[in-house]
């Protein structure tokens, strides 16, 4: 043979072969194929029964038409395909109580190939004793039945009844059928092609959607068998519910994470498990509806924040779930996974809350209070804005220390806490400023509020067993009546508190229009006056420091002058607590500083000027380096300058203004104690600083010759000239006064009868005396 005649011969084998496999019934080799094969079983149990009701019907109805009875062997066919059909009937309910697929797919395709050559034999006969008007039935019948195992299945069973019936009644239609012609003939025998080919479509289509489903299968329960190992080495757990949210089959990893046992869980409502959550706003979340919904609406969800309660106590989970459905395509329910997140989200909302509030006290921070103040002037709300400061708190501090500080401000914050509605609002702005709102109040009843709280604020507060009274100071405004603006609120109320600070300690001051006003005449009057430093507007007046035995001015000091250009000569009183306020102090003590160096050079008697420093010119440290400059520029020898100092600059007493004080007698410039006695610690600061010289206020050269004040007098004399230091009396007004000091050896004065302040260099004697 040549090569193409055996590649014929084997391509016809291989054929063969295929169709061999096809038309024979084997045990099932895999559990794939055992479940293709029951699902054959299946669909062929219903087809046994469809085909053995229509058969019986049809066989019986046919064999009167075709007169049966008239022939013997008809008789016998006609029978035999009746008890064909009970026996199929037979095999299928013993298989439906047995379930042997391959024993009831083998009877099968023996009964149902007999079936095809008794149908065939059947048709045959009918042929053979039909007449010319039973044509068209003869060929419907034929059609009928060789078109009935199109959807048959398995193939073996299908073609095992379709090849002997096509092929006997193929026989009948074009050999035996009275007028068989042969339209007839091609058209039946296309049809029975049609048949063929339609059975091998039908068995290939439900085979393959059979073994996709067994796939499917295996593949669900290997996906089950990684999840069971998953939920067992995993925290997370999973869930699955049926189509109205309810729990099915709750696993134990899961009723472990909800704290509930399964059989409570068992039924229930998914939904009911999530109770509200809300925010650290107070806000409410919407997780609880979001669930609900898409239930409802049957859309997926991922990492769902929700809240539950059970055994464990409040617990947090994240739900991740998507819709199943049935094979019909209908909602089934949900199935998705679960996890934990309680120390997650207890963190997060710790760092939350921190981030919001103070570490100390636990009230709200100035960030959040800002953003609470501007969400209630957006939702046009009325309230009442109450800014606090304590009074002297840095003192305390420092004396006291930063842990009793610390505390203090502790016992402070649970003081507003208490003295508030739970509608309202209680803040730390930062350091000693605390702020507090007060809804639904207006300007007034928050005065009254702020009025309380600075009276129980004032009240003693015990910390480590020390009893301190700090006190606090507290500005009020009100929305909408005095600004609808957040930023423009809390200055009102800032301007507010420090005119509360002005008018003394302890106090609560409203904000009214005329504060407003003041505060941009402040403003305007710090903006003339650092342009008037800039302008050379400030002049210098000399008042004489008189010796009460020569009669001679021994010194001159020197007292600032602002020469406004409309105003005229405006006198300290007026600016210089606008110059400490603004930081214009400094600027401006250095310019009367050079001043008076310069003037006292020109001057034709060689005494000594005295200039008075603030406790400002000291903040920057910088004091030191500009008399040195000013000594230098002008060419005063030091000792010809005296710098006055109050006891407000001992105040502090830190190292730096000690440092500075020593600076300026070491430049050889005399260092003097002004307004002695009015402060709190004179005679210590004269123990701490050394000094040339002391002037005495005159709120106490008034009162001369009282005798009290006459005893302080002579006492200050005496200590003064223990110590080595010369005494001036301050605000000589009167003869009796000035009779008084040179009869008690005060030997230096200063006043207004002595001499006014004036812009020409100082007299060498006084006009008076003389």
């Amino acid at each position: 043979m040549g090569p193409t005649v055996q590649k014929l011969v084997a391509r016809v084998r291989g054929i063969l072969g295929r169709i061999k496999d096809v038309m024979v019934v084997r045990p099932p080799a895999n559990e794939q194929e055992a479940t293709v094969m029951g699902d054959q079983c299946n669909l062929l149990f219903l087809l046994c029964k469809l085909f053995s009701a229509t058969g019986c019907v049809n066989v019986i109805v046919n064999s009167i038409a075709f007169g049966v009875s008239r022939d013997p062997f008809m008789m016998v066919m006609v029978t035999t395909i009746l008890l064909l059909y009970a026996a199929i009937l037979r095999v299928a309910l013993r298989w439906k109580r047995e379930r042997d697929d391959y024993r009831f797919l083998s009877q099968a395709q023996s009964l149902f190939t007999c079936l095809g050559f008794a149908w065939g034999t059947t048709i045959i006969l009918f042929a053979l004793n039909g007449t010319a008007d039973q044509t068209v039935l003869l060929l419907g019948l034929a059609s009928g039945v060789v078109s009935t195992p199109i959807i048959s299945v398995p193939m073996a069973v299908a073609f095992g009844f379709f090849i002997p019936n096509a092929l006997l009644s193929i026989y009948a239609v074009c050999l035996v059928m009275p007028h068989a012609d042969m339209f007839s003939a091609t058209a039946f025998i296309s049809f029975c092609c049609y048949a063929a080919i339609g059975i091998m479509f039908t068995n290939m289509t439900f085979s393959g959607r059979s073994e996709a489903r067994a796939a499917l299968q295996r593949e669900i329960e290997t996906v089950n068998v990684f999840l069971r190992e998953y939920e067992q080495g995993s925290p997370d757990w999973l869930w699955q519910t049926d189509r109205d949210g309810r729990i099915t089959e709750p696993t134990p990893r899961m009723a472990e994470a909800v704290g509930l046992a399964p059989d409570v869980l068992n039924r229930r409502k998914l939904a009911d498990l999530v109770s509200t959550v809300r925010d650290n706003e107070g806000t409410e979340d919407r997780h609880r509806q979001d669930l609900a919904g898409c239930f409802q609406e049957r859309q997926a969800f991922r990492e769902m924040l929700v809240r539950h309660e059970g055994t464990h106590g409040v617990r947090w989970s994240r739900l991740t779930g998507h819709p199943v459905y049935d094979d019909r395509g209908r909602i089934a329910g949900f199935r998705g996974i679960g996890r934990d997140v309680t120390a997650e989200h207890e963190a997060r909302e710790k760092v939350n809350f921190l981030a919001r509030h103070d570490s100390l006290t636990g009230l709200l921070n100035r960030r959040a209070f800002v953003e609470v103040v501007a969400d209630l002037c957006k939702e046009k709300r009325s309230f009442a804005l109450v800014f606090i400061d304590l009074d002297n708190f840095k003192g305390i501090n420092d004396t006291y220390g930063h842990h009793a500080g610390d505390q203090l401000l502790q016992s402070i914050a649970g003081r507003i806490h208490q003295s508030i509605r739970p509608q309202d609002t209680g803040a730390r702005l930062g350091g000693d400023e605390f702020a507090l709102l007060v809804m639904g109040a207006d300007g007034e009843e928050g005065l009254a509020v702020a009025e309380r709280l600075a009276q129980q604020l004032g009240q003693t507060f015990a910390v480590d067993g020390i009893k301190i009274h700090p006190g606090a100071s507290i500005g009020v405004s009100a929305c909408p009546q005095d600004a609808h603006d957040p930023q423009r609120l809390m200055m009102l109320a800032d301007l507010a508190l420090y005119k509360a600070k002005e008018q003394g300690k302890g106090r609560a001051c409203l904000f009214e229009r005329w504060i407003e006003e003041e505060h941009h005449s402040l403003i305007t009057r710090e903006a003339e006056l650092a342009e008037a430093i800039r302008k050379d507007q400030i002049g210098v007046h000399y008042q004489p420091i008189v010796d009460l035995k020569s009669h001679r001015i021994v010194s001159a000091e020197a007292l600032v002058r602002w020469n406004h250009p409309t105003r005229g000569c405006i006198s300290p009183g007026e600016f210089i607590g606008t110059a400490e306020r603004s930081g214009l102090m400094e600027e401006l003590g250095e310019v009367v500083l050079r001043i008076a160096c310069r003037d006292a050079m020109s001057w034709a008697s060689p005494i000594q000027v005295n200039v008075n420093l603030s406790p400002r010119q000291l903040r920057s440290g910088r004091f030191p380096e500009i008399l040195a400059q000013a000594l230098e520029e002008s060419g005063l020898p030091a000792e010809r300058l005296g710098i006055e100092i109050t006891e407000s600059v001992l105040l502090d007493q830190d190292d730096k203004t000690l440092r500075q004080l020593d600076s300026i007698r070491s430049l050889g410039a005399k260092l003097i104690l002004d307004d002695f006695g009015t402060g709190y610690s004179s005679l210590t600061y004269l123990h701490e600083v050394e000094v040339d010289g002391i002037k005495i206020d005159a709120a106490f050269t008034s009162k001369l010759p009282e005798k009290k004040v006459a005893m302080i007098y002579r006492m200050i004399a005496r200590l003064a000239l223990d110590l080595n230091i010369y005494v001036v009396a301050e605000g000589v007004e009167e003869p009796s006064q000035m009779e008084w000091l040179n009869q008690n050896g005060i030997r230096f004065a200063q006043g207004y009868l002595l001499g006014r302040p004036a812009p020409s260099p100082p007299a060498t004697r006084v006009e008076y005396l003389a």
